[in-house]
């Protein structure tokens, strides 16, 4: 019968992959236990009142206030599709930026979708698509990055403060167009 050599078994490396596997399952146990929770409190537990208005305030809720369903992101986007002045992506590159016109296309754009969606709550986050071919992907980020620092420079109140997260990406298709996501914030609390 042949014995192992002291120390010869599993090495510590090997069982890294497993450790990794079993804290996910537990991290995901634990977040369906909170999901579930949440579920059963709106249905039997008592909500905590709302405060009251004061009689001198107007009869309509205040936009940072109004809640739709539970507080944080509202899951569902909102997509904002708009084609820009030929040669926006290229501009993006360099120094030139987005221009004035394009600059009044993208807050246009967000205005009639606020004024269609928004039910007078807050931007909670926005994702931007740069729309260009691959050749062009890193044009096309600074894009969305441009289109983003024009959100939230032009229209700062239609944010939940100022810690709104953005995030620019590339996507595939003919330059000089953008696509906005947007994602309303329920509750803006603390919020300007």
């Amino acid at each position: 019968m042949r014995r192992r050599p002291p120390g010869a078994g599993i090495a510590p490396r090997h069982l890294a992959g497993w450790l990794f596997a079993d804290l996910f399952l537990v991290l995901f146990v634990v977040v369906l236990g909170m999901v579930a929770s949440d579920g059963a409190g709106e249905t039997g537990a008592k909500k905590s009142p709302k405060p009251s208005a004061s009689p001198s305030s107007s009869a309509s809720p205040s936009p940072s206030r109004t809640a739709k369903g539970p507080t944080g992101l509202d899951p569902k986007r909102h997509t904002i599709a708009v084609s820009l002045s030929s040669g926006a992506t290229g501009r993006a590159a360099g120094s030139g930026g987005l221009n004035a016109a394009d600059r009044k296309k993208i807050i246009a754009a967000l205005d009639k979708e606020m004024g269609k969606s928004g039910d007078g709550r807050r931007i909670g986050m926005v994702i931007t698509f740069g729309v260009a071919p691959q050749a062009m992907l890193g044009a096309a980020t600074d894009l969305a990055e441009d289109v983003n620092a024009t959100l939230k420079s032009r229209r700062p109140q239609a944010f939940c403060g100022g810690n709104v997260g953005t995030r620019p990406f590339w996507s595939g298709g003919s330059a000089d167009r953008v696509e906005i996501e947007l994602y309303y914030i329920n509750a803006c609390e603390g919020g300007r």
